[in-house]
């Protein structure tokens, strides 16, 4: 008997899989395994991590810190099989196997605790792919298809028909595995409007998107580009249009200076906070260092858990807000006092500093002024959120220098480390706490009403600007791109959008005389996760057949869409129109956004990741190693338990 698989996108995710399925399949020598991994892109690196991408472009996660293999700390059911990190590799000899002179020379370079670039992650997501191949076991086949799937539907016996795009062919399989990654977006009514107005007036509007998919050839020094977003993407865009066009950053006694080519068009940029993400602090963790959680711990999780089961969803503000408030909180004034304190004083104040932030707040500040932490120093959300406060500036320029001072200082306290640094150190524990975070607000756990205004429209942005920043290199640039003149931060509350004088236009409410206009206007940001909006051919289908359908929170008679593509519980199948749990389709990863929390993280060695975990139960199921009775039961996940596990 011969199992057919087929994995519908073959990134980190589906490669996860892939890995899985192969190690898994060893337990059943006698069943013969035939995979089908398919990838419109690049088979193993997918689209976003293609190695023939530009360069300039980076991770924001070290090189230490990044792999896509199993390793002791993992909790699945499946075999541990170890393999090297991204930086393993290298040391290992990977550097030489690349055959790009300018990824090669890169990877010999590099440092455990340096961000490499996107192509060369992409280039070890490809020997990872090769290492599966070339480990096969006999009664494992592997066929991988550089091709977009268009369509999956049920045949005969239960079986399913993948659907390619070229010349419509269909691959039969037993079990299929959706790992989409990012999907193209299909243009709203916004959008349509804005690239309808370019046309006419003979602009360019550059909707959403990776930057690294967008033609920038018309772009020209000659432009004014206007920039909605100060996020990831911005920091993209702002390389593509600079360094990658020739421009040289040199360093110099007072930081870098900018070298213009003559190629960029002048920058004008902005976003709600007027402030870009804050830069990563320097690692101070090694490969496996993180805050373990005090408030937010396995108990307490539990205990969640389980009022979510009895209340219909948790109120993330009042039940979850406050504890990792308190995890930051233990973790900046932690640092801030080891500065100060001796080892036996230190550990006195963060024993006494964790029985205040439990239960006695009225005593917090008289145990900060009694150790010399004075109200300035005291830890402000709203400080960090909305870092100009209610200030308006009297000119551009006054807001310029301001803003060079604030970039400055972020840039001080990255190099200062993620563990010394008392800000970076704070920061940086939220994207420690990401699984902790998830293990309670996944699969519904969060009423509907909470979740919307509370996780989507707070929380998650709140995190990314915090703790998923760009590395500290991109912040220096910033300033010298800033003091050359060649990008301008226009403000907050900037927006930029059409104007009937036909051209677009800028300004910051905040900002006296911060009014600008361009002939070339990009929103900065990804397309939202999920799969509201999706341009992509086979989504369209699956919910246009009803074999999967939109993932909504209902909690008291209040209704929110998540945008996520429904799935159940471990091991993740998708649930059709009428609610029904499909027995031989699985979701996974970014698409389910909304049903899952910060689905686009990677995996990090040593710290259990619920990725590679989720990759293993998927792998089993599809194997058919882990059937029971109740496999495709479709009840709230919040009525199983569901273990504990580490961050990832």
């Amino acid at each position: 008997m011969v199992k057919d698989i087929a994995i519908v996108g073959l990134g980190p995710r589906g490669l996860s899989v892939l890995e899985r399925i192969v190690e898994n399949s060893r337990l059943r020598p006698n069943r013969r395994v035939a995979v089908h991994a398919i990838d419109s892109a690049s088979p193993g690196a997918g689209a976003v991590w293609r190695p023939s991408q530009s360069r300039h472009l980076l991770m924001n996660t070290v090189a230490s810190q990044v792999t896509l293999f199993t390793d002791p700390s993992v909790r699945c059911v499946g075999p541990i099989v170890d393999g090297p990190s991204l930086y393993e590799w290298i040391r290992r000899g990977g550097a030489e196997e690349i055959d790009d002179a300018e990824l090669r020379s890169e990877a010999r370079s590099l440092a455990a605790d340096e961000y490499p670039s996107r192509a060369l992650y992409g280039r070890y997501l490809h020997w990872v792919l090769d290492h599966v191949r070339s480990h096969l076991p006999e009664h494992v086949e592997l066929h991988v298809h550089t091709d977009r799937v268009q369509a999956v539907t049920v045949v005969e016996s239960g079986r399913y028909a993948v659907v390619l795009s070229h010349h419509h062919r269909a691959i039969n399989v037993d079990k299929v595995v959706l790992a989409l990654g990012h999907l193209p977006a299909g243009l709203g009514e916004r959008e349509r409007r804005l690239r309808a107005f370019a046309i006419t007036h003979g602009l360019h509007y550059l909707p959403p998107a990776n930057p690294a998919d967008v033609p920038l050839d018309e772009v020209t020094g000659e432009h004014t580009v206007l920039v909605n977003g100060l996020g990831l993407n911005f920091f993209d865009y702002l390389c593509l249009l600079t360094s990658a066009r020739g421009g040289r950053f040199v360093e110099t006694e007072h930081g870098l200076r900018y070298h213009p080519s003559g190629d960029e068009p002048r920058i004008v940029a902005g976003s709600r906070r007027g402030v870009p993400y804050h830069a990563r602090g320097a690692n101070q963790k090694g490969v496996t260092g993180r805050h373990t959680p005090r408030f937010l711990d396995p108990d307490t999780i539990e205990r969640l858990r389980a009022r979510a089961r009895r209340s219909g969803g948790l109120d993330f503000h009042e039940d979850v807000w406050p504890l990792i408030t308190n995890e930051v909180a233990y973790v900046y004034y932690g640092a801030l006092a080891r500065q100060r304190l001796s080892g036996s004083e230190h550990e006195s104040f963060v024993a006494e500093l964790e029985t205040v932030l439990r239960g006695r707040p009225d005593r917090l500040r008289p145990l900060l002024r009694a150790h010399g932490i004075g109200a300035d120093e005291e830890w402000d959300w709203d400080r960090i959120a909305r870092p100009t406060g209610e200030r308006d500036f009297a000119s551009p320029a006054e807001f310029t220098g301001w803003l060079l001072d604030y970039l400055r200082q972020d840039l001080r306290n990255a190099y200062g480390g993620n563990v010394d640094n008392p800000l970076k150190a704070a920061l940086d524990a939220m994207r420690d706490l990401r699984n902790e975070v998830r293990q309670v607000v996944d699969h519904g756990q969060v009423a509907a009403a909470s979740y919307r205004e509370h996780v989507s429209r707070f929380y998650t942005p709140l995190n990314a600007f915090v703790s998923i920043g760009p590395p500290p290199r991109r912040i220096a640039e910033l300033i010298a791109l800033i003091e050359a003149g060649v990008v301008t931060i226009a403000g907050p509350g900037f927006t930029a959008t059409s104007d009937p004088r036909g051209c677009f236009t800028g300004s910051s409410p905040s900002v006296a005389g911060a009014e600008y206009t361009g002939d070339v206007l990009i929103d900065a940001r990804l397309p939202d996760p999920g799969v509201v909006g999706s341009d992509d051919l086979l989504v369209r289908h699956l919910l246009a057949t009803g074999t999967g359908r939109r993932h909504t929170l209902s909690t008291g008679g209040t209704d929110h869409v998540t945008g996520a593509l429904e799935v159940t519980d471990r091991p993740y199948r998708l649930v059709d129109v009428s609610g029904q749990a499909n027995p031989g389709i699985h979701a996974f990863g970014v698409p389910t956004e909304g049903v899952h929390w910060a689905t686009a993280a990677g995996v990090r060695p040593g710290l259990d990741s619920v990725t590679l975990g989720d990759a293993d139960s998927i792998a089993r199921s599809v194997l058919g190693l882990d059937e029971s009775p109740d496999e495709h039961d479709t009840r709230a996940p919040g009525d199983q338990p569901r273990p504990v596990l580490a961050a990832d």
